[in-house]
């Protein structure tokens, strides 16, 4: 395969599931910001929304404050904005349009059409549905996408590169949502109602990642910020777990090298040492300095998808 033609179904990939993460997010924040006690400032929950997708600057730079909308329009269809819905969604199509020849006609239609439908939307018409309304249809598209991701193509080279992108991608918005929520509750003044929103924080991770309800079947209980970092980081069979996910990405490179020995300063060394070293870290070590933790993961997590992109991506 030419690298050009991985690189456009790795990023096709990547940017699909960024915009599945971004869209999950806000929609959760939006029932949150209605839920939410009466202590909770409406900025400190855009706030968190603008630090999740990485646009808290740039968005500062060209607005005066926060406006639920202005925000809302920034994170959803701001096609300037890196971080927005709208730009990852035109370069999904772009990188789809770049390997038509290597995907079936079923997942370009779904990619097209989800394309269409963000590019079409103006910022009247996204005020009037809303971001509940907005995010809803998005998601449902990206599950379309991704059905037929799966059940569409050979589960050859192309699959397992448009997996690796996707394992990568949901690995580093995961790990980019616990810092962002660990930031938030650390944002909690510490008075009288602060057990209570450091819950509804949690509970916000968790129903982000959609791993509120399974997170609670599997402790038996209503889940703890422990709760959260354990099943998040270190479930093995849960399919936005940090784990699951590096455990993917390692089975997707031995799919593609169908090598079973590699040497030390190899990509899919470095992946199965990564996934070694998260898979036997202990809760206790995370929770000792968790910022710190996950902070070092995600440039462990940047390093390979550099690495990766080194080695079969440039061209």
């Amino acid at each position: 395969m030419l690298s050009r033609i991985a690189g456009n179904l790795f990023w096709m990939g990547r940017y699909l599931e960024r915009t599945e993460h971004i869209s999950r997010y806000a929609q959760t924040h939006y029932f949150f910001s209605i839920d939410a006690p009466k202590s909770v400032e409406k900025d400190h929950i855009l706030e968190s929304v603008l630090n999740m997708a990485g646009s808290y600057v740039e968005y500062l730079d060209g607005h005066g404050k926060m406006e639920t909308l202005e925000v809302a329009h920034f994170i959803g269809l701001n096609e300037f904005n890196a971080g927005s819905i709208k730009h990852s969604v035109m370069k999904a199509r772009e990188n789809a349009r770049g390997a038509k020849d290597s995907i079936s006609s079923e997942l370009w239609q779904s990619v097209n059409t989800y394309y269409h439908y963000v590019n079409s939307m103006d910022k009247a018409t996204f005020a009037q549905i809303g971001i509940y309304e907005f995010s809803k249809k998005v998601l449902e598209d990206i599950s379309v996408i991704k059905a037929n991701i799966d059940n569409s193509l050979l589960h050859d080279e192309v699959w397992s590169i448009i997996h690796l992108g996707q394992h990568i991608e949901r690995a580093t918005q995961v790990i980019r949502m616990i810092v962002t929520k660990i930031n938030d509750i650390n944002r909690i003044p510490k008075k009288e109602y602060y057990n209570m929103l450091e819950l509804f924080e949690n509970i916000n991770l968790l129903k982000s990642t959609q791993a509120y309800d399974m997170c609670k079947i599997y402790y038996r209980e209503v889940p703890s910020i422990s709760h959260s970092l354990e099943f998040l980081t270190l479930n093995r069979n849960f399919p936005n777990s940090i784990v699951y996910n590096l455990r993917h990405i390692e089975n997707c490179l031995m799919r593609i090298t169908n090598v079973s020995r590699h040497q030390t300063d190899s990509l899919e060394f470095y992946a199965s040492k990564l996934l070694a070293m998260i898979q036997y870290t202990s809760l206790q070590e995370i929770e000792k300095e968790p910022l710190a933790f996950y902070h070092d993961l995600l440039n462990r997590v940047a390093k390979l998808a550099d690495m990766l992109e080194k080695k079969y991506l440039q061209y």
